[in-house]
């Protein structure tokens, strides 16, 4: 699930520079830098004082200087603003649908319909997710995945969080009807740039699962986990998120890799493909199981 937010979608700050004196930078120069700061935007804000520190050198500390205020200014106006959310303010998510439907020699019919909600807090960081998989094939159901996910991190820097978290899944195509997990533990940033982070995580884990044809069974497992976002560029990101349970009797790996494109401020297209991978499985199910998606998502 989620990690930290990537850099670059602070609070916008009027571009004044208590402090700092503007008279060395020619008024195109500061006209420039100004109307980068007052879009917020980490990387426009970069790229303008990079050529104009190529452009001036001699006031590549001034701009410099302007540079580091307008951040001090961001974190304390970010900062603020968390201290004082309640915990129903501030949230943000996205909603994503897919469907297809074939028919002649084989009649099919699918959807995929999902949710996140995610809220950073100055201290804690809250993300649930859910998703149903349905497909039917000539009349016969041959999908029927559900997933719900919630997970709460609390945050002693930067780089180092601590997690908690609960997993519930249906599958009755992989042979169980319903798998619970629960796991807590520690996370650290491993990257942390402003276009590329690297969240890991590790925790002792317990599972229940109920089998199709066995007996239930209860677990303890150990728990690894990477979530990673790169920023290609301002309209296409992807995504790496991959979780595994280890335990006596079962192995369990599932990795959800996606390309998301950006259409306009609210609507992406997603293009996704899951593996899941169990070491044990019941007779007659397979080790690995894949799945390639196709979606629209509305971002709020």
């Amino acid at each position: 699930m989620g990690g930290f937010p990537a850099h670059g979608a602070e609070e916008q700050v009027a571009p004044d520079h208590p402090g700092q004196d503007h008279t060395a930078l020619a008024p195109p120069l500061r006209a420039a830098l100004d109307a980068a700061i007052a879009s917020g935007n980490d990387a426009d804000i970069d790229t303008v004082a990079k050529y104009l520190k190529k452009a001036a050198p001699e006031n590549a500390a001034e701009i410099d200087g302007i540079v580091a205020h307008r951040r001090a200014q961001v974190a304390s106006v970010k900062e603020d603003k968390l201290r004082n959310e309640r915990f129903f303010q501030g949230w943000k998510g996205e909603g994503q649908i897919g469907a297809s439907q074939s028919s002649g020699n084989t009649d099919t019919v699918g959807v995929t319909v999902g949710l996140k909600l995610k809220k950073e807090g100055l201290h804690w960081r809250h993300n649930f997710n859910a998703l149903v998989d349905y497909e039917r094939s000539s009349g016969v159901t041959d999908r029927n995945q559900l997933q719900f996910g919630l997970e709460s991190d609390y945050k002693f820097s930067d780089r180092v969080f601590v997690f908690g978290s609960a997993l519930y899944e249906r599958n009755r195509f992989s042979g169980y009807n319903s798998r619970v997990s629960l796991s807590g533990g520690i996370g650290y940033r491993v990257i942390a740039a402003h276009d590329f982070s690297v969240d890991l995580k590790l925790a002792p884990a317990w599972r229940r699962t109920d089998y199709l044809d066995e007996p239930n069974a209860n677990e303890v497992t150990g728990l690894a986990q990477l979530n990673s976002l790169w920023k290609i560029s301002k309209t296409l990101s992807f995504n790496e998120d991959a979780t595994m349970l280890s335990g006596n009797t079962n192995t369990s790996l599932t990795s959800l890799s996606a390309l998301t494109l950006k259409i306009n401020s609210t609507i992406s297209v997603r293009a996704a493909y899951q593996l899941t991978y169990n070491s044990q499985p019941t007779d007659t199910y397979r080790t690995t199981d894949t799945l390639t998606r196709f979606t629209l998502v509305y971002g709020f």
